[in-house]
């Protein structure tokens, strides 16, 4: 396989991002990212996991194989709150396609959860999409 630089891909992906704002609505840019984030999981399964800290390592495994960043679980009493951080997101889309970019983590999140066991009702959803310290926060509950 041929080494696949960020550097080969930026004018590739600048352009293919500006027809996409210029073609797509920011809920089916959202819905799109969103479906690729599941697609994404379901190609990389995880490794079973009995508790939160499993969880959160078999995860890292994938996005430190990537180079996507990682992700800390804490548990609160109504959802599980993930925090992702050094996702390429901002990089590869830009600032200004945060709101529908971040659909694509909480895609992949969702689907990991629902593989991993829990229940196919609760849900993924974005608290925040991208602190100060470069950080999105996302919440699994109902």
């Amino acid at each position: 396989m041929k080494d696949m630089s960020a550097a080969q891909w930026r004018p590739f992906l600048s352009s293919f991002v500006k027809e996409l704002t210029q073609n797509l609505t920011p809920t089916l840019l959202a819905q799109v990212m969103r479906h690729s984030g599941a697609r994404f999981a379901h190609d990389r399964r995880l490794a079973p996991a009995a508790t939160v800290a499993d969880m959160e390592l078999a995860m890292n495994l994938v996005w430190r194989e990537i180079g996507w960043g990682e992700v800390i679980i804490k548990e609160a009493p109504d959802w599980l709150e993930l925090s992702h951080r050094n996702a390429p997101l901002e990089a590869t889309f830009g600032v200004d396609n945060q709101a529908w970019s971040v659909a694509f983590l909480e895609g992949a999140y969702e689907a990991w959860m629902h593989q991993l066991g829990a229940d196919p009702r609760l849900r993924m959803t974005t608290a925040n999409a991208l602190d100060v310290s470069g950080s999105m926060v996302f919440r699994f509950g109902q």
